[in-house]
C-alpha cells in the first residue's frame, strides 16, 4: 500500500541523512531550508514562524525516536515534507524521554486540512513499525529513504 500523500509531498532533495543541527530549533530551521532550496517558498520566515509557534504550544515528538514538527501557513500552496535523520538524536521533549532520530517536517496550507491530516496518518502508520524505522535510519542515500517513506510494503 503506497503512502500517496507522502510520496507526492516529499522529494529526495528534501531528505538529509545526517542533520547538521543538534537542537530542535536548528533541525526545524535546517529542514525548512531544504524545502525552500527545492520549492522556493514564498515566505520561508512565515513557514519557520508557524512551525516554531506550533512546537511552543506542544511538542511534536512522538514516541520511538520520531518527531513531526509541522505548521500551516497562508503562503504555502500545497503540502511539503522534509525528512532529517540524526544518529545521536535531538531533544524534542518527547513524552517517552527518547531523543528523536527521525524528524519529519510538514508544511501545509491553512486552506486545506485534508492533505495535512492524511500525511500525519501515513507517517504514524509507517513509523509505528520498528522494522521501518530501522530501514530509514540505515538508509545509505536519500532515494532509499524516499522509497521507504513512499511505500509501506518493502
Amino acid at each position: 500500500m503506497a503512502n500517496e500523500t507522502l510520496k507526492s509531498s516529499l522529494d529526495p532533495a528534501c531528505i538529509r541523512l545526517e542533520l547538521n543541527a543538534s537542537t530542535r530549533d536548528g533541525a526545524i530551521s535546517e529542514l525548512i531550508d531544504l524545502i525552500h532550496a527545492k520549492h522556493h517558498l514564498k515566505n520561508p520566515e512565515e513557514a519557520l514562524r508557524v512551525v516554531m509557534e506550533r512546537e511552543q504550544k506542544m511538542s511534536t515528538s512522538l514516541e520511538n525516536g520520531i518527531a513531526v514538527p509541522h505548521g500551516k501557513a497562508d503562503s504555502i500552496d500545497h503540502l511539503l515534507v522534509a525528512v532529517g535523520l540524526k544518529k545521536k538524536g535531538i531533544d524534542f521533549k518527547s513524552a517517552d524521554g527518547q531523543r528523536s532520530n527521525i524528524i519529519i517536517l510538514i508544511l501545509s496550507s491553512t486552506a486545506r486540512v485534508g492533505p495535512h491530516m492524511r500525511c500525519l496518518a501515513e507517517i504514524g502508520r509507517l513509523l509505528q513499525s520498528d522494522a521501518n524505522r530501522k530501514k530509514v535510519l540505515a538508509a545509505k542515500d536519500a532515494e532509499t529513504v524516499y522509497e521507504i517513506m513512499s511505500c509501506t510494503e518493502m
